[in-house]
């Protein structure tokens, strides 16, 4: 009887560690969007360790698409750009892309230019 509890909580260990390692390793995806009067910066990280990461993200107002930028890297891509924007919109950066190709899209970004 210890011998099959003894097995059993290894095997529960083992999995969890597994789980426990896939939930580091999955790809992280950091958007932020800022202003310095009327100008926004836009920024994109994209981290997958040993990776081909390919990556767009656009800057929206409304439904009207004001910029974009694009890029590829292994392990890690960070895309930054900037746009002149206007005072009192509310702006939208979103990101999308394929890591080894497998597609991606991140949680976008809004936030009022003051």
């Amino acid at each position: 009887m210890k011998k099959r509890l003894i097995s059993l909580l290894f095997v529960f260990v083992m999995v969890m560690s597994l789980t426990a390692n896939a939930a580091i390793q999955a790809t992280q995806v950091r958007p932020t969007l800022s202003f310095s009067g009327t100008k926004a910066t836009c920024e994109v990280t994209v981290v997958d360790s040993g990776k081909s990461i390919d990556a767009t993200m656009e800057l929206w107002c409304g439904s009207t698409l004001v910029d974009s930028w694009s890029g590829s890297s292994s392990s890690l891509l960070t895309l930054t750009g900037d746009h002149d924007v206007v005072s009192g919109c509310t702006y939208t950066l979103t990101v999308s892309g394929t890591v080894n190709g497998v597609a991606f899209t991140g949680t976008p970004v809004s936030k009022t230019c003051p």
